[in-house]
């Protein structure tokens, strides 16, 4: 339900000024047109009507917010890379981003008159409609046929000739003023019939012979089914207006190019209108004299406005071409529009804690706005998402936030079973915690939500490469083999059993990340991951030429991915701050334990005494783990003085994520005081080698701006 309602309001907001944008420039291109063809000025306006719908209903289409991929292995950065594969992934076509849409917040109550009001207009309007159908198979279903005088039915015969049309049946009703046109029928009113003037006859003959020659019956059925949800707008009814005239215009042309002369064709149209009665359209039926423009018809016919009608395909093709334009331009400027129920307040308090650091604030107020409003599901999200921001993994450590996070996902695909955004933060819970076959489950759905899911392709490559690399390590070792010994397994048997218990293993790795790297070339995770997988198939190989084969793709893999992380931490922009109005930014869970790195020469893996305290890690690989950025006070001093500029900051952060050493190494000398002071106050999210926390030697850039 608030989807819909959220979807109404949009529409209704941007259907305010788009289609008051859309008739405005018809009617600015049909000015231009005044001298041109009837039919091309009506082609505009029906070009206008269907922007009129189609763009309100373009704003409704919102590409969802972009899930960040899980990147398990942040210090395997200097891993991976793109090679020539001999495995080939299934072509995906690109997918174009859109452009987020401001939003304006309506009360609840407006909201609630609003669309009450809306939603009356257009079952009026419908029923209204049904009315005329209704009406109109009436008059058509107690129409009789008669015997026709001699002079009308020359003109019938002609006028069928004239327009190529067969099967179309001259009826009679006493229920029509003048003669009228309900699908492939034409009903004459009964006075008609002793008409004793031929060009009378041909004239309401003949002008509705042209509305069936153009199909207008079934063409205005659809232009009213398109104006059923915009009909509340007066320009909607400018533009239904123009249709009926432009139309009816069209046919006076067509008539008096194939039939008759324009002086007799205007005379007739008078005569026939001196004789009617002044009575509304009857039922949902086309008429000669519809559109209520009689004198501009009469002046039309009788000035014959030339014009080269080469200049006026011309005008009508960039008039479409304009129309298009500004149709392409209103759409990158939708707006959203939402009710704002009980929990907005909250959810506002929740973000300005967020902005500021304070989380558990922010976890609190979100979770008092989904107690107000249970059916919220943004409100979930950002529950969830604000949960895991103050969580860290660790073994035997306390799990609670993780299981409240997990509740509210749950909770989402409750309420939307296909929301991408839950299922990714699932599957990366469940990595984490090591649950290997429900993270592969949560990762299948979100590829069935979104087949370009790069996220649900590489974790479930991630997931293969933990299966088969414990049972691989444990069979080098088996061997004989020291980690750093290059080559494959000598043993024949051992070799043998890995290819059969994991093989599908790793072509499914193998598989799943090609996807991920089409996806997304500039995946470095993926590419550390394809290089991991090519030493295991290196490992496992039967001859060394296959063995050295399998490596010099690990290598190629690890050498480009290099080159993409180093292109990401360029391109690396600071993280925005949360906006409740847009949309859920998504926080996926921490990263779970790297693969164990290379061994010093005679070691062997996984034992923790041989394992470094202290590794480095590039600035902005590590300022993904922010957990509390202080921002800096910029002294009185500097900032009187006009002294601003990078202060970069060599920092040691300890065990548990705080700073446990901090020293400027560049920058102006007035400004690095501030900045240390600052980053001491810092805390980030643990670092875990192969499950075991450890130092981090890492560089800080703090920006110091004059004017902010």
């Amino acid at each position: 339900m608030e989807t819909i309602s959220r979807s109404l309001l949009t529409f209704l907001l941007n259907s305010l000024w788009q289609i008051s944008l859309a008739a405005a420039v018809a009617a600015l291109v049909c000015r231009l047109m005044r001298r041109g063809p009837a039919s091309h000025r009506h082609a505009v306006w029906v070009a206008a009507l269907a922007a009129a719908v189609l763009l309100p209903l373009a704003s409704l289409h919102r590409t969802a917010p972009t899930v960040p991929a899980p990147q398990y292995p942040r210090e395997l950065a200097a891993a991976a890379a793109d090679s020539g594969l001999q495995r080939s992934a299934p072509a995906l076509p690109a997918t174009p981003s859109a452009a987020p849409s401001r939003t304006i917040s309506f009360a609840q109550t407006t909201a609630a008159i609003l669309l009450g009001v809306y939603l009356s207009i257009v079952l009026f309007q419908l029923v209204r409609l049904v009315a005329a159908f209704i009406r109109t198979a009436q008059i058509r279903g107690r129409a009789r046929y008669t015997a026709m005088p001699e002079a009308l039915e020359r003109v019938w015969m002609r006028c069928q000739e004239v327009f190529g049309v067969t099967g179309v049946e001259l009826l009679v009703s006493a229920e029509v003023s003048g003669p009228v046109t309900a699908g492939r029928a034409i009903i004459l009113p009964e006075s008609l019939l002793a008409e004793p003037s031929e060009d009378v006859l041909t004239t309401a003959v003949g002008h509705e012979m042209a509305h069936i020659a153009r199909r207008d019956f079934s063409c205005n059925a659809l232009y009213e089914v398109l104006y059923l949800p915009i009909g509340f707008h007066p320009a909607a009814r400018f533009l239904r207006r123009e249709i009926e005239r432009t139309r009816e215009m069209a046919c006076d042309e067509l008539v008096t190019l194939r039939l008759m002369d324009a002086g007799a064709y205007a005379r007739s149209i008078m005569s026939i209108a001196s004789a009617m009665m002044a009575v509304p359209r009857p039922g949902y039926t086309l008429g000669v004299f519809d559109g209520d423009i009689l004198e501009e018809r009469i002046r039309r016919l009788l000035e014959r406005p030339a014009g080269s009608l080469k200049r006026a395909r011309l005008l009508l093709a960039g008039g479409l071409g304009a129309l298009a334009l500004c149709a392409i331009a209103a759409s990158t400027l939708a707006l959203t529009a939402r009710a704002q129920g009980g929990a907005q307040a909250l959810m506002k308090q929740a973000e300005a804690a967020n902005n500021r650091g304070d989380f558990q604030a922010a976890a609190e107020q979100f979770e008092n706005a989904v107690k107000v409003e249970p059916a919220n599901i943004k409100a979930k999200l950002l529950l969830a998402n604000t949960l895991l921001r103050q969580y860290t993994p660790q073994p035997g450590g306390d799990n609670t936030l993780a299981l409240r996070a997990r509740q509210q996902y749950l909770d989402v695909l409750a309420l939307d079973p296909a929301n991408r955004q839950a299922f990714n933060e699932l599957m990366s819970l469940d990595v984490h915690a090591r649950q290997f076959d429900s993270a592969r489950q949560w990762a299948l759905k979100a590829i069935q939500a979104d087949p370009r899911d790069t996220a649900a392709y590489y974790t479930i490559g991630f997931l293969d490469w933990s299966l088969t690399y414990p049972d691989y390590a444990r069979a080098r070792l088996d061997a004989g083999m020291k980690p750093q010994d290059p080559g494959n397994i000598p043993d024949a048997r051992l070799r043998q059993e890995l290819r059969a218990r994991h093989g599908a293993h790793l072509e499914d790795g193998f598989r799943m990340l090609q996807i991920a790297l089409q996806l997304d070339p500039e995946y470095s995770d993926a590419m550390a991951y394809m290089n991991l997988l090519y030493r295991i198939e290196a490992g496992i190989a039967d001859t060394p030429e296959q063995s050295a084969d399998a490596i010099a793709k690990a290598d190629a893999w690890v050498t480009k991915a290099l080159a993409a992380k180093r292109r990401q931490a360029n391109r690396a922009q600071p993280g925005a701050a949360l906006d409740v109005d847009g949309p859920v930014p998504a926080v996926s869970a921490p990263p779970p334990p790297p693969p164990p790195p290379p061994p010093p020469p005679g070691g062997r893996p996984g034992n923790p005494a041989e394992m470094p305290q202290r590794i480095v890690i590039e600035g902005s690989l590590q300022a993904a783990k922010l957990l509390r950025q202080t921002p800096p006070v910029y002294p009185p001093a500097a900032r009187q003085a006009g002294v601003s500029g990078t202060v970069l900051v060599e920092v040691v952060i300890a065990k548990d994520g705080t700073v446990r050493s901090a020293q400027g190494a560049s920058g102006p000398p007035e400004l690095v005081t501030a900045a240390v002071e600052a980053i001491k106050q810092w805390a980030w999210r643990p670092t875990l080698l192969n499950g075991v926390p450890v130092e981090v030697a890492t560089t800080v850039e703090v920006n110091f701006a004059l004017g902010k």
